[in-house]
């Protein structure tokens, strides 16, 4: 079956000027539907002259992309928010299914699954809580926590492997990828297959960050060696292309980055590392001035280098 090619229009306009040169997809209620999106006052012509013609930054190796990625979310009460989201919203939408199963995509260490699988298993429902994770010690810790739940019912497995490979067996009453589309090669077949797993009357969910400032710099600077990277926009058009109607919420959390601000090559380090997926020291002199300064210029007012961090979550009931 030949894919459906999204339409150009619906993408950013990469490396534009400004942040925020874009059409969004029809419906799109996500984090930009509703916010003005900062352009000239926030040029990256600087950063973007810095490191033209310059060898693209070294990646994070797992390990640090690990570390990193505790330090940074610790920095953010963007989860905390995500969790309570999850946790909350989504039970009622799942009532009547027993067992419930679910698929999560890229669990990581759990703890955004931790809280949800707690909510869907009180009462005494039964839950098959499948994780699919790549990276061995995330997946250990995945099934540390959910084991840790005083559920009887609640049957946590966890999968150490890719997603593409992956084989539910049973239609599961929902799939979530959590902050895991980012990194697919093919986000066409990542969202079919993540489909064929749901039974009919089930959800699909996607929590995704718009390409809003601090992802302006992700795309940057990370180290995509090719690929390409995906965001809530792309997601949801993708999903529009196979006639599904996805309904669209934003959190807003905040990411403190006053450390970096203050000792970028010290205990500042982490975060910019994570946020920009790769190592931050190796920036020259001039593009980590420019960077720091994007910070400042992207910060709440009032309180330089505590920035928005929003993540966009797209629900799909699927037929």
């Amino acid at each position: 079956m030949t894919q459906p090619t999204m339409d150009p229009a619906v993408r950013f306009l990469r490396n534009s000027v400004g942040v925020g040169h874009r059409a969004l997809p029809p419906g799109f209620q996500g984090t930009l539907a509703s916010v003005t999106v900062m352009g000239p006052p926030l040029p990256l012509d600087g950063l973007r002259a810095h490191i033209r013609d310059q060898p693209a930054l070294p990646a994070l190796s797992p390990q640090r992309y690990a570390q990193t990625h505790a330090i940074y979310e610790a920095a953010s009460d963007q989860r905390s928010r995500l969790q309570s989201w999850l946790a909350t919203a989504l039970p009622p939408m799942l009532t009547g299914r027993d067992p419930v199963r679910i698929v999560g995509v890229g669990v990581g260490d759990g703890s955004v699954d931790t809280p949800l699988a707690a909510a869907l298993a009180a009462g005494g429902r039964r839950v098959h809580y499948t994780g699919v994770e790549p990276h061995p010690p995330s997946a250990a810790q995945f099934a540390s926590r959910l084991n840790a739940i005083d559920a009887q019912r609640l049957t946590p497995t966890v999968v150490i492997g890719d997603f593409a490979d992956h084989d539910a067996g049973h239609p599961a009453d929902l799939v979530h990828f959590v902050h895991s589309l980012y990194y697919v090669t093919d986000l066409s077949a990542a969202l079919d297959h993540g489909l064929s797993m749901v039974a009919p009357g089930g959800l699909l969910l996607a929590a995704i960050a718009p390409l809003q400032p601090l992802c302006v710099l992700t795309e940057m600077l990370c180290p995509w060696a090719g690929l390409t990277p995906w965001f809530a926009e792309d997601v949801y058009a993708e999903l529009e292309l196979r006639g599904l109607s996805p309904r669209s919420e934003s959190i807003v959390g905040h990411l403190d980055a006053r450390d970096a601000l203050d000792d970028p090559l010290g205990r500042g380090e982490a975060v910019l590392d994570f946020l920009i997926g790769a190592r931050s020291r190796e920036l020259g002199e001039d593009a980590r001035a420019d960077l720091l300064d994007y910070l400042r210029g992207i910060s709440l007012p009032g309180r330089p280098g505590v920035l928005p961090h929003p993540v966009d979550i797209l629900l799909t009931r699927v037929p």
